[in-house]
C-alpha cells in the first residue's frame, strides 16, 4: 500500500509535460472493445458471412476543435455455428481493410476482423481508399507520422485502430479467446508486432511480414524527413511509445517475422533487435537478395506481395496457413527449427554448423553471407550449399574469417522456410 501511495503521489507532483511523457498513451484503451456506431450490412457467400461496421475510436483535439475518429472494419466468420479461433488482419502502406483476405481466412475456419488503419492507409482527398473511416488523421499517405506529442501522430491512430479491433475480435461471442492471432504486412507487420506487445497475453500467435520495430537500429525511417529529423527529445518519446521494438519485451505470443534481407524499409539489424527483445517463442526467415518480397518455398511470388497461387491460402505468405493452424487450431505440425552450432576458424575461412528439426523432409539447406561494408539494401548475399552430416546436422564453409554477416536458410517440403539468427564474422 505504501509503495502504491508514493507511486501515485510522485505522478501527481510531476509537471504536465513530465506526466505526459511518463504515462503510456495507450493505457486508457487496453482491454476495451470499441462501441460500434454504424452497421453497414452483412453479406453471405460460399459459407462465409461478412459484416461491415464502423466503430468509434477516440476524440482528438485539433486546431479547429475536437474531432471524432471512426473506423471501418469487416468482420468475417464461417456461417456454421461454433467456437472458432480469431484472427486480426492488418493491411500495408497505402492499403485499406483486407476484406478479401478476411473472407478467405474465414473460409478456413477463423473469425476475422480486418480494419482500416489510419496513418497506414492513403486517405488523401484525391485518392481516399478509406472513405468509410474518418478523423483528424485523414490525409495523404505518409503525412504526420513522426510528430510530437505522439498522440498527434497518425501512426498512433493506426495502432489504436488495430488494438481496438483486437478487443472487438475478442468480444465476438463465437471467438475462442484462448486462440487469437494477428497478421499484417509492411506497416501492417509493424502494427501486428506493436499490438501484440501492447496486448500481451491476449494474443497467442503473430505472423509479421517485413514489419519489425527498432527503427533507430536500421530502417528507412531514420532519414531526416522522418524519425531522423525530429528533435532528440521528441524522437525519444516517439520511440518509447510508438516503436514496436520497445513493446517487444511484453510480446508473449508465438512470434514469426518474415524479412527480406535487402528490404528497403526494415533492415535485418532492426529485425534481429526486435527478435532479441521478444520474451516469448520467436522465429523468422530472411529472403536473400529480395526487397519487400519472399521468393522462397512457402513465401510470395518473386517481386509480389501475393501468395504463390490462390490454392495456397489467404495469407501474404503461403506458410502462414501452417503457422496459424498449428498455433491456433493445434492442427498440423510446428514450423521447422534451425539451431546454430559452434563455428570455427580455418585457414582463410570459417566453418559454420547448424541443426535442423522439421516435421517434413528438408528440401534445401544453405548458408548465405554478405560483406558487412555495404548498406543493408545494397548487400549481395552469396549462397553456399550446406553439407548434411546426418541426424539433422549440417555444416558449410564460408570463405572468410571476418567482415561478413551470414545466416542459415532451410526449407522443407510443406513448404516452410526458416532462417537461423543473423551472425557476424569478426
Amino acid at each position: 500500500m505504501k509503495t502504491a501511495f508514493f507511486g501515485a503521489l510522485s505522478l501527481l507532483m510531476m509537471t504536465p509535460l513530465a506526466f505526459a511523457q511518463a504515462v503510456d498513451p495507450f493505457a486508457p484503451f487496453l482491454g476495451k472493445a470499441p462501441p460500434i456506431v454504424r452497421e453497414l450490412g452483412t453479406e453471405e457467400s460460399d459459407g462465409v458471412m461478412v459484416r461491415r461496421v464502423v466503430f468509434y475510436s477516440r476524440t482528438a483535439q485539433t486546431p479547429n476543435g475536437v474531432k471524432d475518429s471512426q473506423i471501418f472494419a469487416a468482420i468475417a466468420r464461417p456461417k456454421a455455428a461454433g467456437k472458432y479461433p480469431g484472427l486480426l488482419v492488418l493491411h500495408g502502406g497505402g492499403g485499406s481493410a483486407e476484406i478479401g483476405r478476411a473472407r478467405a481466412w474465414a473460409a478456413r475456419g477463423y473469425i476475422v476482423i480486418a480494419p482500416d488503419l489510419p496513418g497506414v492507409a492513403n486517405a488523401s482527398p484525391k485518392e481516399d481508399k478509406v472513405p468509410l473511416s474518418s478523423g483528424a488523421w485523414k490525409g495523404p499517405y505518409g503525412a504526420d507520422r513522426f510528430v510530437a506529442p505522439v498522440e498527434n501522430s497518425t501512426i498512433f491512430d493506426g495502432v489504436l485502430s488495430a488494438l481496438q479491433s483486437l478487443y472487438l475480435l475478442r468480444a465476438q461471442p463465437d471467438v475462442d479467446t484462448s486462440r487469437i492471432g494477428v497478421t499484417g504486412i509492411s506497416w501492417g507487420g509493424y502494427t501486428a508486432t506493436m499490438v501484440a506487445g501492447l496486448a500481451g497475453r491476449d494474443v497467442h500467435a503473430v505472423f509479421s511480414v517485413y514489419g519489425s520495430g527498432f527503427y533507430d537500429r536500421g530502417s528507412t525511417f531514420q532519414k531526416a524527413s522522418e524519425l531522423g529529423g525530429m528533435k532528440p527529445e521528441d524522437a525519444a518519446q516517439w520511440l518509447r511509445w510508438l516503436d514496436a521494438g520497445r513493446r517487444a519485451p511484453h510480446l508473449s505470443a508465438a512470434y514469426f517475422v518474415a524479412s527480406a534481407a535487402n528490404d528497403n524499409w526494415f533492415y535485418p539489424s532492426a529485425v534481429m533487435a526486435t527478435l532479441n527483445a521478444v520474451s516469448g517463442p520467436r522465429d523468422h526467415l530472411f529472403a536473400p537478395n529480395a526487397s519487400h518480397a519472399i521468393p522462397l518455398p512457402g513465401g510470395t511470388k518473386q517481386g509480389s506481395n501475393s501468395v504463390p497461387s490462390a490454392s495456397d491460402g489467404p495469407g501474404w505468405l503461403a506458410m502462414e496457413n501452417a503457422f496459424f493452424d498449428w498455433h491456433l487450431k493445434n492442427q498440423g505440425a510446428p514450423l521447422l527449427v534451425v539451431t546454430l552450432g559452434k563455428s570455427e576458424k580455418t585457414e582463410a575461412a570459417t566453418r559454420v554448423r547448424f541443426r535442423v528439426r522439421s516435421a517434413a523432409p528438408v528440401q534445401s539447406a544453405q548458408v548465405f553471407y554478405s560483406l558487412s561494408d555495404a548498406p543493408w539494401p545494397k548487400r549481395k548475399w552469396l549462397p553456399i550449399p550446406a553439407l548434411w552430416l546426418g541426424e539433422g546436422r549440417y555444416q558449410a564453409l564460408i570463405p572468410l574469417q571476418s567482415g561478413a554477416d551470414w545466416f542459415a536458410l532451410v526449407s522443407d517440403t510443406r513448404p516452410v522456410t526458416v532462417a537461423s539468427d543473423l551472425q557476424k564474422l569478426e
